[in-house]
């Protein structure tokens, strides 16, 4: 079996064990970048639980915020790898709100807590 047979093989055995949420689309193009998935949920909240869930399936995750060049859209992503080293890359686009991302001019890209998600993920949810 050739390598790119292995690595589609990984990738979908990978999907195939996590109930991982719904995905707009999926770009596989090499083993030197990662595998690109666009999540397919709307709203802070439900961007920021579909990326927990995604990280809790891979090691070494890490987030980001990317506030495109025009200003109106914010992408949250997170960057980690499966268990067996494939590199993934998860993201969702949310509308840009200067109270959630006051320090987000437009174009820049800045890392952030991985930890910060949790509390964007149980906005709206009721107090146990």
């Amino acid at each position: 079996m050739n390598r790119l047979m292995i690595f589609l093989d990984t990738i979908r055995d990978h999907l195939d064990l996590h109930q991982l949420p719904p995905v707009a689309s999926l770009d596989v193009s090499a083993w030197s970048r990662p595998i690109t998935v666009q999540l397919d949920v709307d709203g802070l909240a439900e961007v920021a639980r579909a990326l927990l869930t995604w990280a809790n399936t891979l090691d070494d995750v890490t987030a980001t915020l990317w506030r495109i060049a025009a200003g109106g859209w914010v992408h949250i992503g997170i960057v980690g790898r499966t268990p067996c080293g494939i590199p993934v890359r998860v993201y969702g686009a949310v509308v840009f709100d200067p109270s959630v991302f006051p320090d987000l001019p437009a174009g820049d890209r800045q890392p952030m807590p991985v930890q910060v998600l949790r509390g964007w993920a149980s906005r709206g949810e009721a107090a146990a």
